[in-house]
């Protein structure tokens, strides 16, 4: 008795999947979409032992395993073009900062001609609190005192001018903030250049530092 080989609309009829013409796609090298699939499936029935057919369950196994994969891959891609997308517009909205001030936890400011360097320092308690601003020789060039009303940040700028009133020359400078023995944590403001993005996420450019990612960056103002 002859037994008639199932076709692949067959096929797809008692798998209730539609064959959706109008979404086939031309595949190439090791790519196999669904119909390609189901074809091959086909001709493994056509040319089984009919003694000996594959369980059905075989069938289906093998069927829910290929569209698991083939949803992966197309969830991974889909993924992969979101998250580009959200890296640009990232980018865009954070090209708003150029031209704004980045504090970073550093002692070193940069200092252009005729400006000045603003900072923080984290204050223990209250009292009066020496700043030390010494050039890149290690030279003092100004001592100034900072009134904490206790603990937390507090503000202070530095108008770029030495302690005989005359003003500094550009270059960078350290800032070292005391409140009695005690040495305290600094936080200097950066001017932000400009904006890159890397393989590694967005970074900022900083006037006088290395490139900081928006983990170091404490206060943009």
């Amino acid at each position: 008795m002859a037994v008639s080989p199932a076709s692949t609309s067959d096929l797809y009829s008692q798998l209730g999947i539609g064959q959706q013409q109008q979404r086939k796609r031309a595949t190439s090298g090791n790519d196999l979409d669904m119909d390609s699939f189901l074809t091959l499936m086909t001709a493994q029935m056509k040319n089984q032992d009919p003694t000996k057919p594959m369980d059905s369950a075989q069938y289906l196994g093998q069927l829910a395993q290929f569209a698991s994969v083939k949803g992966l891959q197309q969830l991974d891609t889909r993924l992969a073009g979101m998250s580009t997308m959200m890296g640009e517009q990232q980018a865009v909205s954070v090209s708003d900062m150029i031209g704004k001030s980045a504090f970073i936890k550093t002692d070193t400011g940069a200092l252009e001609a005729g400006g000045k360097v603003d900072g923080k320092f984290t204050s223990t308690g209250s009292g009066k609190v020496t700043v030390d601003i010494k050039d890149s020789k290690g030279t003092l060039i100004r001592e100034m005192q900072v009134d904490a009303s206790g603990s937390g940040d507090v503000d202070f700028s530095w108008d770029g001018l030495d302690s005989s009133g005359a003003a500094a020359p550009a270059g960078n400078y350290t800032f070292t903030a005391q409140l009695g023995a005690t040495k305290l944590d600094t936080q200097i403001a950066a001017k932000i250049d400009s904006i890159s993005y890397t393989a590694n996420g967005i970074v900022l450019n900083l006037d006088g530092h290395d490139n900081v990612t928006f983990d170091q960056i404490l206060s943009i103002e």
